[in-house]
């Protein structure tokens, strides 16, 4: 069942995955509001931006009075800074998602949508297919952050009974594998996918780390933005954590195989040699989001790639 969603506020939304869900937002007629450092690339009627970040806790508060639902999408570290400094991280991200819920709860929101990362909370694994039960043993600082923001929805949702907050907030957790698609900024990629186009429409050698065999799950930002937008209208959900990914794997060497298809020509590879924090294989079940949420993804890899390489080749540094 699907709910309406009426104006929204999105921490981060001049990021990456939050560009990509308030450009969808606005074309089903919802108001935005962006709290960001950074703006969007783009005005429209409909969008507001309050710049700043979300640990100020005076432009919060401004900017979520008279918020329907909640996209929390900022995070101050990307995983080699939270490795560096955890207590940082944690200081930030943890006790800064913790205000966040706490204003929620003041300004009467009703959904909070968290995206946290399918890709890091997980760590190592055997298995082919990686469900929502799957153990969470994150191997870094960034997952194992994400992890508590996780627990702390989980504990502010309504359901838990556990009496913190209004008793009215509903949280939905997206765990989100890897993200890829036109207008990522590559000095901030985290994805291997991005950094490949990248340096493959500058003819610049693509250096992977191991054999090439290594496997991930992909998936357009676009399909993120429409799940994330399922994930607000789905009234009967909450207090839960929803994988979202292609639900399929694909190498390195996969990756520029694709590349190489759509550009008619084989990019230089460098190998070198593993490194022990790289993970084998991390490929997310989505059959809880075909479920839960009636959602899946429809771009397909050789699409998006085709899609990614053309918006690198129209990029004034390509």
């Amino acid at each position: 069942m699907s709910g309406s969603v009426g104006q929204v506020l999105v921490t981060g939304g001049g990021g990456f995955i939050g560009t990509a869900l308030t450009r969808l937002l606005l074309s089903q007629g919802i108001k935005v509001r962006n709290l960001d450092f950074v703006p969007n690339d783009f005005t429209a009627p409909g969008l507001r931006h309050f710049q700043g970040s979300f640990l100020d806790h005076g432009l919060t508060r401004e900017a979520m009075a008279g918020v329907d639902c909640l996209f929390h999408l900022a995070a101050t570290t990307f995983t080699r800074e939270a490795n560096q400094n955890p207590a940082r991280d944690a200081q930030e991200n943890i006790l800064g998602t913790l205000q966040l819920l706490d204003y929620a709860c003041e300004a009467g929101v009703k959904r909070v949508v968290f995206c946290s990362s399918g890709g890091t909370v997980y760590g190592p694994t055997d298995l082919d297919l990686i469900p929502e039960t799957a153990p969470t043993n994150p191997i870094s600082a960034y997952g194992i952050s994400k992890l508590a923001c996780e627990k702390y929805m989980r504990l502010y949702d309504a359901s838990s009974g556990s009496g913190v907050g209004n008793g009215a907030l509903s949280t939905v957790t997206l765990r989100v594998a890897n993200p890829y698609g036109a207008g990522q900024n590559i000095s901030k990629a985290q994805g291997a996918l991005t950094t490949f186009c990248h340096r493959a429409v500058r003819n610049e050698p693509i250096e992977i780390w191991g054999d090439g065999t290594v496997e991930r799950d992909y998936i357009d930002v676009r399909d993120v933005a429409t799940a994330l937008l399922a994930a607000a209208r789905a009234v009967k959900v909450s207090g839960t954590e929803i994988n979202i990914g292609s639900g399929r794997g694909a190498s390195l060497n996969e990756l520029v195989s694709g590349i190489t298809a759509q550009l008619g020509h084989a990019p230089t590879v460098t190998y070198r040699a593993a490194r022990s924090f790289d993970v084998p294989r991390n490929i997310l079940d989505i059959a809880k989001a075909k479920r839960a949420l009636d959602w899946e993804p429809v771009i397909g890899l050789r699409a998006g790639i085709a899609n990614l390489l053309a918006d690198m080749q129209s990029r004034p540094e390509a």
